[in-house]
């Protein structure tokens, strides 16, 4: 068994995989209350995990205590040149995120059903990755939904879109700053899936994770004329198959 364990800026999720790759449990807990998490007694069984951290040195330390005191040998994970055949363009491969690495590798190995793909994570940052056969070219970070609107009500004085609902065409402010963040972020995903389609002279699949997707998935499939795959926990998919790779 192999736990696999993705802490963004705001939640840290988790789940534990079988030698096949199936998921059999999940859970999370919000980065604030790593300090009173209860390790889980499924853990117990694990032979080994492997972590990928975004949120800096300190939620860093508070892992490794929880993973030494579950006596669980574990190793952070980093984005890679190659992991899994999938071959990293960044220019400095280390500096790409570990979790849109991660979510590459998975949609590479798993979901991608075209040789050109756009991986798509939609939490506290959207980010927008292309991959083309079998390697990385390059992607976009985006403010999220809820990054958005915190510029929005900290930089104006009227505009608030918390309680805004998209519309074709709002006729409130709520609703019109509300709507714009959504559009913003779906034309950021589609830009550059016609990008990709023009440099690689291929559709790409849509491969989409994070926690605000669903807001977006309806929007996009019409656009696309497929529906985007969703899957929830692709970035410890992706950490399963790299740690597959250490054992």
């Amino acid at each position: 068994m192999i736990l696999t364990i993705d802490t963004g800026n705001t939640r840290t999720k988790w789940a534990i995989f079988a030698a096949e790759g199936t998921i059999q449990t999940t859970g999370f807990c919000l980065n604030a209350d790593l300090d009173d998490f209860e390790i889980p007694r499924d853990w117990q069984a694990c032979k080994q995990a492997i972590v990928a951290n975004v949120a800096g040195q300190l939620i860093a330390q508070k892992l490794e205590a929880l993973l030494l005191k579950a006596n669980i040998p574990f190793s952070f994970a980093y984005a890679q040149a190659l992991s899994c055949g999938l071959k990293n363009q960044y220019e400095t491969p280390s500096q790409l995120g570990v979790d849109r690495w991660a979510a590459m590798v998975a949609a590479y190995k798993r979901y991608a059903n075209q040789p050109a793909c756009l991986v798509v994570n939609v939490g506290t940052a959207l980010t927008i990755d292309s991959l083309f056969q079998d390697t990385f070219l390059g992607g976009l970070i985006v403010p999220g939904l809820h990054m958005m609107q915190s510029a929005l009500v900290q930089k104006t004085d009227a505009v608030n879109p918390t309680h805004g609902q998209r519309q074709i065409l709002p006729r409130n402010t709520a609703d019109a700053s509300y709507s714009g963040i959504i559009m913003a972020m779906v034309g950021a995903i589609v830009m550059q899936a016609d990008q990709l389609e023009s440099r690689c002279q291929d559709v790409p699949s849509i491969v989409m994770t994070g926690g605000d997707a669903p807001l977006l998935l309806p929007i996009l499939t019409p656009i696309f004329g497929v529906k985007p795959v969703f899957v929830e926990g692709l970035v410890l998919e992706g950490l399963y198959l790299m740690g597959s790779e250490l054992v």
